[in-house]
This record gives structure tokens, sequence and C-alpha cells, in this order.
């Protein structure tokens, strides 16, 4: 059975950036953000899995993928075979299909989530690495921290791994899709308490309209990952952490498409010894758009580069160095103190 109670995020008017007007607003904020409590049981909710499994073309195309090795020569074929996935499948299937992934169970929207497409030609062994990564840093009764947390790849890779003495802070601020991984929780026997937080990250602001994603197919109709722009709030990556309660932090994962590399500093600038992951990973799909050297700027705060995913950067934490860097809250600048 699964249970979701609702709370609410108790105000952090000391945090910082708190009395910032960050976004040409006035910020008085609201007086929480709700968030959900999701913890299900071995006897979970179905939602009617399996109604929606391919067969036929889709489903060997879809199998193949999931086939293909995690060498340079399977590295090179999904490349050629994953457009063709993303685009054919959900032309000759549908909207909706439901996927089993090493003992997961998910529900994908694949003509409106960019991610739920990739997940749908994702070679298995890709999905592995990562997933063990996070799970060798992650203890049974560990902490793991997901930014823009889409549908819950990770999420719920991790969830399933932490025991019951486990937590998950899921940060996604796209209602739709926030809906979609709370059903993909549901799909799962996941003792760990996950939290859904329905707040951006970044500078606080009481208004942020959230843009809708751009990647789709090229053959791909003009209304595919078209929803509407939504409003939200953003905090603080370390507001939304302490108003979860959580002690300590394990992993921190990032898959925000732009901002992330100024999200994980700001961050560990302002965050107690504690509270800084032992690993984070990067959404290495925003680097254009990033300001600033990430890797540089992580070692300031005893980070080192310790490998890479197909979709992220891993950055391990070793010695602990107190860089004395500064974050100016109006522009995010990083200046030496």
């Amino acid at each position: 059975m699964t249970v979701l109670t609702a709370a609410l995020m108790p105000d952090s008017s000391a945090a910082p950036w708190a009395s910032s007007s960050a976004c040409g607003m006035t910020s008085g904020a609201a007086a929480g953000t709700p968030v959900m409590d999701h913890r299900t049981q071995p006897q979970q909710a179905d939602h009617g899995f399996g109604h929606h499994r391919p067969a036929g073309l889709p489903a060997l195309l879809m199998a193949l993928s999931a086939a293909l090795p995690a060498n340079g020569l399977g590295r090179v074929a999904g490349v050629l075979l994953g457009p063709v996935v993303r685009t054919v499948v959900p032309w000759l299937y549908g909207a909706v299909i439901d996927v089993t992934v090493d003992g997961m169970r998910w529900r994908l929207h694949v003509r409106d989530h960019a991610d739920d497409r990739h997940v749908l030609a994702l070679p298995r062994q890709t999905a592995a690495q990562a997933r063990a990564r996070i799970a060798a840093a992650l203890p049974l009764d560990g902490v793991f921290v997901d930014v823009g947390a889409g549908t819950g790849l990770h999420a719920l890779a991790a969830a399933r791994h932490l025991g019951p003495r486990g937590r998950v802070l899921a940060v996604e601020p796209n209602a739709a899709t926030r809906d979609r991984l709370a059903v993909n929780l549901s799909l799962n026997a996941v003792t760990a308490a996950v939290t859904l937080v329905d707040d951006a990250v970044g500078p606080a602001c009481d208004g942020l309209v959230l843009a809708a994603g751009k990647r789709k197919p090229v053959a791909a109709p003009s209304g595919w990952d078209a929803p509407p722009p939504a409003l939200v709030r953003a905090r603080p990556l370390l507001d939304l952490v302490r108003a979860a309660g959580l002690g300590r932090l394990d992993v921190l994962r990032l898959g925000m498409k732009a901002g992330a590399d100024l999200a994980v500093i700001s961050f560990l600038q302002a965050a107690p010894r504690a509270l800084r992951p032992r690993l984070i990973l990067v959404d290495r799909r925003g680097a254009k758009s990033w300001g600033t050297d990430l890797a540089a700027t992580l070692a300031l705060h005893g980070y080192h580069a310790s490998g890479d995913t197909p979709d992220a950067l891993l950055f391990q934490g070793d010695a602990e160095i107190d860089s004395g860097a500064l974050w100016e809250p109006d522009d995010w600048s990083l200046v030496a103190s």
C-alpha cells in the first residue's frame, strides 16, 4: 500500500539568499513548500502495470538497444540505434510504455518527456554504471539527494538499494513529472523514505517560470515535449536539505540542465561539513552553459574528478579543504575572500 502524507516546509528566512530579491520580485516567501513523504510496502499498487507493454517491432528495437554492450562498440551502436528507438517506438506504439529494467518497473511517457525516451533506448549496462557508483557510496541507512529527479531513473534505484532507515530527497519542480515519479515509486517495493519536493533549486525566488524542455526527435510532431510553462518557487539547495531534516548527505546528484555548477558550488560553500556528500554526480548535458570551471572549483572544496558515465561527471570527496570562497547572492558570482 502506498502512503502519501502532506507536510509543510518550515520558513527558511535565515538561509542564504532568503532576504534577497534575486528574481526581481519581493521575496516574501510563502509559509512553506508542500512535500510528500512516500513509502511503499512489498505488496505495492500496480496501476495496471503491463497493460502498456509493446510487442512486435517496437519490442524488438527496445530489446536490441538494451542488449548493447557497455564497450566502445556498444556506444557507437547506441549512437546510431538510440535515435531510431526514441523516434520509431513512440510513433508505432503510443505515448505510454511499461518496461522492466533490472527488476525495476517503469511507466514511461515517451511522447512528452525526453528523459523517458532516453530510458527507452538506454543500454542496460550503461545505466548500471551510474547505479553501481551510487550504490557503492550509499550505506543502507544512507541519504541520497536528487535535484532534477525527473521520473526517477536514479531516485528509484537509490531507494531500492537503501534499507528502511535510508532517505531519498527527490527535488522535481515540474508537477506532471513529479506525479509520474510518484507512480514509478508505487510500482516498486521501496522501504526507504522518499521525500518529493516541488521547489526548483536556485536563489530564493517566489515567481520562477519553468521552461518547457526542447529535446525531441527530429521527426517528432510539434506537440511532443511541449508542456505549458509552469510557475514555481526556487530555493537554495541547503534550505531544502535542512527543511527535510537531513543530518547528513552521502550522494548528491544534480540532473539540472542549466545552473548545476552554481547550485552545487553555492551549496558546498554554505553547507556544514556533515552535509558535504561523499560523491557528487552532475549532469554533463548542460556543461556548455556553465560559467565556471566546475572541476577546478570543486577541487577547492576537496573534491576530485573520479570518472564519468554517458550522462554524468562524478566527483569524489577527499581531503577537507576550506577554500574561503564566497558567493554573492544577487548574481551568483564567485569572489575570493
